[in-house]
């Protein structure tokens, strides 16, 4: 062992015994199970119970495992606990008195307390528990999967953080919130390079493109299916499952060998899990276990103490931004900061762990998504040190990562990547005092009924698709959860959060809808339902005469996009005309300012069978790059402007890519790939 490991160590072990005392002294007063005859023998009853764990932890580990998963966090809990009360036995006969317990149920309190309390005041005091992660969970983990083979050949580890930007990573790395990544860089073991998301800049169209080779027919976020007469949600499971079988070939970037981990698509892999398509696949279901052991006397407290700090630390951050009067912000609720909560602490946390695991077990190729930094950027914003404090742990998660790699059952490659960025400004309504659907509906002829989907709804998304995966694990966990809040949904069809309701008038979603109105971010999507096909320029002009015109009266807006009679895209502009299929414009340039890849984006989003009548964006302040999202999000992605197009991808330095611009996620699936097959191919 190196030597800093062992001043670690020591520190650590120093720093376990003083919150050993505290959680003693706190319990004392509160249990009355637990007596306390004075301040010396609690010193050291709490030095045998730190030497005692990090002793039996590993065989307590092992006899739990060898039971059922769902029993393994009870057995484990119930032998800590009774390790608990023959450690105090154990200093009463060796004369040390003044410490009693009584009852099983007091020493596993005292258990949940011992990690509760270290978690806590590690994070008061910005203190890492590497030395106590390291030997209750990942040490463990290692002896768990000691039998797994050693394999030559290397694997790789695809890192996805939803939503940073290529410049925002830069100003993160420089100010010293992602030290493993700067390291890398300043070393020269890894490389740094930007590539250019399609239309829409969010995660269902750029998963699909990154992990299955094909994106086509994904507008948005959310979009108005008019062949199936109803509105599609990325962050629904059952969407997600009709666009992997729509879009699958068989051999996208996971195929074969690989595992996807906390994904919209699966990349089709045979291993997959917490993936919104493949919810209710057992047959892909091969780590399911995973979850059961992550609920181990270490982890869960801990998960559980980070998860109730991190609602703390959202509504001090929250009061402190208003009390700065910082703009542009976003009301930040109660709700939310659950919701971010288990974003940025469980589903990190559930992560390392499953990584870990499956470093161990010599899985070829893993892809996994972190959505802690999107989540919080979106409320926060995309630069603020809320955000980057997420990816300060999100760093943390990596270097665990990075040390167990050298006692892997392979050698592994680390890739860490985005699927899109995101674009800060104040919201169309504060900035224009109204909200799309309510602009549209003030031009249109009174009496029609506009139906509108603008609100954040993806927050709830993971939280649902934790639920969902947990419910399928075996069946009476399934039956728990589905007595809980399933109430007799099918497997992927439990849904907790918000329902989705119309923002001015509160009806719900209806196909019987005169107008639909649907964001994702400041990309706006006007549909017609009445209309089978979509509406050409010509009709939309005749049948709501004021609407396109005072759409793009509203300073907020920038351009629209509708197709004309004879098929051609059109993007109107206040001053300006651009013909898609020209590449030409009159007056002034309406794509000015979008970048320069925006009429070919534009034109393939037009050629979709789900694009709608009219394409909406807002305007976007070229200098700033600010824009204005037609949801309630300060930073926001789906559309073009801004840094939201600009995700980025760091890899090994021995790897190539392109010299030429990768424009779409189908172009990097296809650099991916090759990363894939020249690593397969490098192998002894």
């Amino acid at each position: 062992m190196a030597v800093d490991q062992v001043q670690r160590l020591l520190r650590w072990t120093g720093f376990a015994v003083v919150t050993q005392v505290l959680v003693l002294l706190l319990f004392a007063w509160t249990l009355p199970g637990l007596i306390i005859g004075g301040p010396l023998p609690v010193v050291i009853v709490a030095c045998l119970i730190v030497s005692g764990q990090a002793l039996t932890w590993p065989f307590i580990y092992r006899i739990a495992a060898r039971f059922h998963p769902l029993l393994f966090p009870l057995l484990s809990f119930v032998l800590s606990g009774l390790f608990m009360l023959w450690m105090i036995n154990l200093a009463d006969d060796l004369g040390i008195r003044g410490v009693r317990i009584r009852g099983i149920g007091t020493a596993v309190m005292i258990v949940l307390g011992f990690t509760a309390g270290s978690t806590l005041i590690s994070a008061i005091f910005s203190l890492r528990d590497l030395p106590a992660y390291e030997w209750f969970v990942t040490r463990p983990l290692r002896r768990k999967y000691g039998g797994t083979p050693q394999d030559a050949a290397p694997g790789m580890l695809f890192l996805e953080i939803d939503g940073l930007a290529t410049p925002i990573l830069r100003r993160a790395i420089d100010a010293g919130y992602m030290p493993t990544l700067k390291r890398w860089l300043d070393t020269g073991s890894h490389r740094l390079s930007s590539w250019e998301t399609d239309l829409s800049s969010q995660t269902s169209a750029s998963q699909a493109g990154i992990l299955l080779g094909n994106n086509h027919d994904i507008p948005a976020f959310r979009w108005y299916d008019k062949s199936a007469g109803t509105v599609m949600a990325s962050s629904k499971i059952s969407t997600a499952r009709v666009l992997e079988d729509q879009l699958s070939t068989g051999h996208g970037l996971l195929a074969t060998e690989g595992a996807s981990r906390w994904n919209v698509f699966s990349g089709d892999a045979p291993d997959s899990l917490l993936t919104y398509s493949t919810i209710g696949d057992g047959s892909r279901a091969k780590s399911g276990q995973y979850l059961a052991y992550f609920l181990n006397p270490y982890t869960l407290p801990r998960s559980l103490t980070l998860f109730g700090g991190d609602i703390v630390r959202e509504r001090w951050q929250a009061w402190r931004q208003r009390r700065r009067n910082e703009r542009p912000r976003i009301q930040r609720t109660l709700k939310y900061a659950v919701v971010r909560a288990a974003t940025t602490t469980v589903m990190v946390e559930a992560s390392r762990f499953m990584l870990l695991a499956d470093m161990f077990r010599g899985v070829p190729v893993v892809y996994t998504t972190f959505f802690a930094y999107d989540e919080v950027a979106h409320h926060s914003g995309i630069d603020r040190p809320d955000a980057f404090k997420v990816l300060r742990v999100i760093d943390d998660t990596i270097a665990t990562l990075e040390r167990a790699a050298s006692s892997a059952a392979r050698p592994y490659h680390f890739v860490v990547l985005s699927d899109h960025g995101q674009s800060m400004g104040p919201t169309f309504r504060q900035q224009t005092g109204m909200t799309l659907a309510e602009l549209v509906t003030s031009l249109v002829t009174p009496g029609t009924q506009v139906i509108a989907d603008l609100r954040a709804n993806e927050d709830w998304a993971h939280i649902n698709l934790l639920l969902n995966e947990v419910a399928q694990q075996d069946r009476p966990s399934a039956r728990i959860v589905q007595r809980t809040v399933g109430k007799g949904a099918g497997p992927g069809d439990i849904e907790v959060g918000p329902t989705r309701t119309d923002s001015a008038t509160g009806a719900t979603m209806s196909p019987e809808s005169d107008v639909v109105v649907l964001a994702s971010g400041n990309l706006g999507l006007i549909s017609f339902p009445h209309w089978s096909s979509r509406m050409t320029y010509e009709k939309i002009l005749t049948q709501f005469p004021d609407l396109v015109a005072g759409l793009l009266e509203n300073a907020a807006i920038g351009c629209l996009m509708v197709q004309s009679a004879s098929g051609d895209g059109l993007v109107l502009g206040r001053h300006g005309v651009y013909y898609l299929e020209t590449d030409t414009f009159t007056g002034e340039n309406p794509l000015a300012g979008y970048g320069a890849h925006a009429a070919q984006h534009l034109r393939r989003t037009n050629q979709f069978a789900n694009a709608p009548d009219i394409l909406v964006l807002s305007a976007v302040d070229e200098a700033t790059g600010a824009v204005f999202a037609f949801e309630e999000l300060v930073g926001s992605h789906g559309g073009l402007g801004g840094t939201q197009v600009e995700p980025f991808v760091m890899y090994p330095a021995g790897l190539s890519f392109p010299d030429e611009p990768v424009i779409g996620a189908e172009a990097l699936h296809r650099v991916l790939k090759e990363w894939v097959a020249a690593i397969r191919e490098a192998a002894p």
